[in-house]
């Protein structure tokens, strides 16, 4: 098991969460030569070293065309009003590289479309970049997260919100960082502590909004939260509100955990308290989850509607399934049909169990496990291809040779599966 925990005191935003990860990769400077290296238009990454009351980490700068992006959105009024952009007064408090809410379009039918991109747009730039797919679609995932949100509060659609150019290529470079980052570092499980958001106000199109602004807020809707009222400033972007909606996969104070590496990633803003993110990881090779358990009594079905359930229910993301033969009242012979699945997949396995069965209830609870960690391999036999399965933790280590791979290579040489196991077993010794 390798899991994360974000300590998000000071807020998150795309460019801190950069900056974190990659104080947990090992050589950074060249992960940050891969970023530049991926394609995204005009961006350039620059990773620098930085400390803060002792603590030593990483900022990330992205450049658009050489230039800071927070740097573009401190020229005229003019050029203010002609992109028609949130204005950058909390960002400049905050210090980060990552204000495109700053300058979402929302112009819809407007004479300033020329300055905006639509989603699709992004979703060209997203799929030309030489990433993974699986890094492609995380980040036009974030995307959507974000569009979806600002249609939602500004009572448009996502095919009609359009982000202004520079805040557009700065989120995609953050985004983008994250997905590619988060890949190499291959978490089981990512949990992000309640996100401090700042206080005060926050200068946008439509004029003076509380922080936080309503698409941060709208991204941040199930996610724990609160404000310091020592601190005036917006601390949680959309992207970091964003990101941390997509790939948190529990948000809790910091749980009981040994780390084996800390990191640190700041802004540019000082403050009376370190401006970063600190992240940990802790790696365990005894592991430790939660599964769901659902049972439901049958007396009314025969044992062939009950297999053929028991057949669908193992075809679909369920771990296990299993019938146990119980009495019911009134002295009934019965089965009780109970299945095993990962929280995220209960909704559907609920919905296959009363499709094939009769039950009219299904009971369900929560349970710790102990689990072995698992690795799969094979070996030649003869020309065969034999595969097993290694699992390992809790000092104990074991082998099992696959079912299937065995009965295949028995069948073909005329042999048992005793005779083809003892066979093997030499070959070991």
């Amino acid at each position: 098991m390798k899991r994360l925990f974000l300590d998000c005191q000071m807020g998150i935003a795309g460019d801190m969460l950069t900056a974190t990860l990659l104080g947990l990769v090992d050589n950074p400077e060249i992960w940050i030569e891969r970023l530049n290296q991926i394609g995204i238009p005009n961006v350039t990454y620059t990773l620098i070293p930085k400390e803060d009351k002792g603590l030593q980490g990483y900022r990330v700068a992205v450049t658009i065309n050489g230039i800071e992006e927070s740097e573009h959105h401190k020229g005229s009024p003019h050029d203010q009003h002609n992109t028609n952009h949130h204005h950058n007064d909390a960002h400049q408090e905050h210090g980060e590289t990552d204000t495109h809410e700053e300058h979402l379009e929302h112009h819809v039918h407007s004479e300033h479309h020329v300055h905006g991109r639509g989603l699709q747009g992004i979703t060209d730039i997203i799929n030309s970049l030489f990433i993974s797919d699986t890094c492609k679609q995380n980040a036009i995932n974030v995307y959507n997260l974000v569009a979806q949100a600002e249609a939602k509060v500004h009572k448009s659609t996502v095919t009609q919100i359009h982000f202004h150019e520079l805040g557009m290529l700065d989120a995609i470079a953050d985004i983008v960082a994250v997905c590619v980052l988060l890949e190499a570092l291959k978490f089981d499980e990512i949990i992000i502590s309640p996100i401090h958001v700042g206080t005060g106000t926050v200068h946008c199109a439509h004029g003076e909004l509380p922080v936080p602004a309503p698409a941060t807020m709208e991204l941040l809707s199930g996610i724990p939260m609160y404000a310091d009222y020592q601190i005036t400033g917006e601390l949680c972007t959309p992207t970091g509100a964003a990101l941390a909606k997509y790939f948190g996969t529990a948000f809790s104070h910091m749980p009981v955990m040994t780390p084996t590496k800390v990191s640190y990633g700041f802004g540019t803003k000082q403050f009376e308290r370190p401006n970063c993110i600190r992240a940990f990881v802790e790696i365990n090779n005894d592991l430790e989850d939660t599964i769901i358990e659902m049972s439901c009594n049958l007396d009314d079905m025969t044992p062939e509607e009950i297999g053929y359930a028991v057949e669908q229910l193992l075809l679909s993301s369920a771990l296990d399934v299993f019938t146990t033969s119980i009495m019911m009242k009134k002295q009934r012979p019965g089965t009780m049909l109970t299945v095993l699945c990962k929280e995220g997949d209960m909704d559907k396995v609920r919905d296959l169990i009363f499709k094939h069965t009769t039950s009219l209830g299904i009971r369900y609870h929560r349970c710790n496990r102990y689990i072995l960690n698992r690795s799969t391999g094979d070996i030649d036999w003869e020309g065969n291809r034999i595969v097993f399965k290694t699992s390992s933790g809790f000092g104990v280590k074991r082998h099992k040779y696959e079912y299937d791979s065995l009965a295949t290579i028995a069948k073909q040489n005329d042999m048992s599966l005793l005779d083809l196991k003892r066979q093997l077993r030499k070959k070991e010794d």
